[in-house]
């Protein structure tokens, strides 16, 4: 377990630069030198489509991962980061200030399926390890949207961004309970490695869910220029 999280990183890496540059994500590349006025006028549906996806994102991931907490009480240590309704919350404020906007505008989401995870506990943790990568860059995008003069609501990303400061402790609860877990014969995976393998791949399930989640919206796509 020692080397999950470098392999997480290279083995997710593809599946994370496919997301970051499909719709509706691809704004964040888009705004790069745009006024606050062109801004808002090109893309602020694609901002409203961003936080749609991470609502269900998150709803999704909060259910994936009380499941885990039931059939491995142990986790709860670990899981109880993401237990508040902050981020929800913020999702639900922001969404409020859009739709003030964006009066017209007919939210909904075509039914995307739940990926086929291998087990319940290494979609929690790969769910747990997409969330906080996504806090990573949550600081960044905010300042762009600042910088910017945009009016967009930024209670998601600045609530966000609050998150990062558990990645390390994250890590290495994740990298000691694992091993305790197998070793208690807790788990269907009888070594490290199939663990590692599942939670790799789950991971890379999550970011595919993502990318469809973000194309099922009924918004015009907007794709990287």
């Amino acid at each position: 377990m020692q080397n999950l999280f470098n392999d997480l990183k290279a083995k997710t890496h593809s599946k994370h630069e496919a997301l970051e540059q499909s719709p509706p994500f691809a704004l964040f590349h888009n705004m790069m030198g745009l006024t606050a006025n062109e801004l808002i006028n090109e893309h602020s549906h694609n901002y409203l489509k961003v936080l749609c996806v991470m609502q269900q994102f998150h709803q999704h991931c909060l259910l994936v991962i009380d499941e885990a907490v039931e059939l491995y009480p142990s986790l709860q240590p670990l899981v109880s980061h993401f237990e508040d309704n902050n981020i929800l919350t913020a999702l639900d404020d922001d969404l409020a200030c859009m739709s003030a906007s964006e009066a017209t505008f007919n939210n909904k989401l075509r039914d995307v399926n739940s990926p086929d995870f291998n087990t319940a506990l290494s979609s929690a943790i790969a769910a747990m390890y997409v969330w906080l990568g996504s806090s990573m860059g949550a600081n960044i995008i905010t300042r762009r949207l600042e910088k910017a003069g945009t009016t967009f609501p930024t209670h998601y990303y600045k609530t966000m961004a609050q998150y990062a400061k558990v990645w390390p402790e994250f890590k290495l609860s994740v990298t000691s309970l694992l091993p305790q877990l197998i070793e208690r014969n807790e788990l269907t995976h009888t070594n490290t490695q199939d663990l590692a393998d599942a939670i790799i791949s789950d991971a890379n399930l999550w970011f595919d869910y993502l990318i469809a989640v973000g194309k099922s919206t009924t918004l015009p796509s907007q794709t990287l220029s």
